[in-house]
């Protein structure tokens, strides 16, 4: 039923201003980033972002952010952020990975701005570009992002010590754009085994949409 919900959202859309986010069931889908997730049991989105971001992660970008889940029980932050880029995808595949290593550090500089940092650890999947790519190409309507880069790290903020990881995505979108999203978490350090199977969830049903072809 969801499928079909959004199928005629998309042909009522035309050429008319891009439909609001929707949630039909579980499944949330963005169709100005052009994506959708299914949202993990126990967490809701919350009505003030803001607030939200100011109380579990004040230093995330709310500007950036299209869903921001929360679980009051496990004290737990799930933000997404999205981001167009003009730069055609395919464009992307000829970087090298010092590319992503500098934005992976510039990244880390800008959290080293907001809190105390204690450790930062990452990994480039730089071969799952051509991955996204070639699922794109099996199916523009429905395919699945794999990640470009993912983050562990563990910070002190207001004296808390907290543990975030994120993953960050890109993907072909509007036909000949590409389209970044970064799925974060961030919660308490002792319930962060407790949170990661949502975080998890998030990832493991995210899907590219890319509805201009």
């Amino acid at each position: 039923m969801g499928g079909l919900v959004v199928v005629i959202t998309i042909a009522l859309w035309g050429c008319s201003t891009i439909p609001s986010p929707l949630i039909v069931g579980n499944t949330y889908t963005n169709f100005e980033y052009e994506f959708s997730l299914d949202l993990p049991r126990g967490w809701t989105p919350a009505d003030d972002q803001e607030k939200a971001l100011e109380r579990y992660a004040r230093w995330v970008d709310e500007d950036l952010a299209s869903l921001v889940l929360t679980n009051t029980e496990t004290q737990g932050l799930i933000a997404v952020m999205n981001r167009k880029k003009k730069l055609a995808y395919p464009r992307y595949l000829q970087l090298d990975e010092h590319h992503w290593e500098y934005r992976i550090s510039e990244m880390k500089r800008r959290l080293e701005t907001e809190v105390q940092v204690l450790s930062y650890d990452y990994h480039i999947y730089k071969d799952n570009l051509v991955t996204t790519q070639q699922n794109y190409f099996v199916s523009q309507r429905a395919f699945k992002p794999e990640k470009v880069f993912g983050v562990d790290t563990r910070i002190i903020e207001n004296t808390e010590k907290k543990q975030m990881t994120f993953e960050w995505f890109l993907f072909p979108c509007q036909k000949d754009r590409s389209c970044q999203t970064i799925i974060l978490l961030s919660c308490p350090e002792a319930n962060y085994e407790t949170n990661r199977s949502a975080f998890e969830h998030v990832v493991a049903t995210l899907r590219g949409h890319d509805y201009y072809n």
